[in-house]
């Protein structure tokens, strides 16, 4: 693997408005969100070859939008990435490293962000501004892209959908 990216899912409903918290769809907002990351993904070359998604229905919703933009891709639906820690996460990574150039997790938080302050701490070298921003609040639809491909974890840029750039 060359590339991570590291996505929390996109915006979606409030706790308790589906039975139990796995159920939760993503609002209109967060479909939005989808089209958009997946524009700003296409336009920076950023296309995963293999997904690994959790099976909550918002990342399966958030991976089905993104996908719709994507060439055929592969994508893994793991049970266990459902709130995982990020060392479950990390763990599904190294066990899909091998196989994609450009590997995607469609999580949740705290995994995901606690994962990406974990890279940043062992990386060098990060984008100044995308650093700040993942240091700060991992909001909902971001997409974290770190290079693999060195003996650190670097990362590039952060992808957030709700700017109106394609970063």
């Amino acid at each position: 693997m060359k590339t991570l990216l590291l996505i929390r899912h996109a915006k979606s409903a409030a706790f308790g408005t589906e039975p139990g918290d796995h159920n939760r769809p993503l609002k209109s907002a967060g479909q939005a969100q989808t089209d958009i990351l997946a524009a700003q993904l296409i336009h920076a070359g950023r296309v995963p070859d293999l997904a690994l998604v959790s099976t909550a229905l918002r990342t399966q919703q958030t991976w089905a939008g993104l996908a719709t933009h994507f060439k055929p891709t592969n994508a893994q639906h793991l049970e266990q990435l459902y709130l995982a820690s990020a060392k479950v996460i990390e763990t599904e990574i190294w066990r899909a490293a091998q196989e994609p150039e450009t590997l995607a997790v469609i999580g949740h938080n705290p995994g995901i962000a606690m994962l990406a302050w974990q890279l940043l701490e062992t990386g060098s070298t990060h984008e100044t501004q995308a650093e700040q921003t993942v240091r700060g609040n991992f909001k909902t639809a971001y997409a974290a892209c770190f290079d693999m491909s060195g003996a650190k974890p670097r990362l590039l840029q952060v992808f957030d959908p709700r700017s109106s750039d394609k970063n």
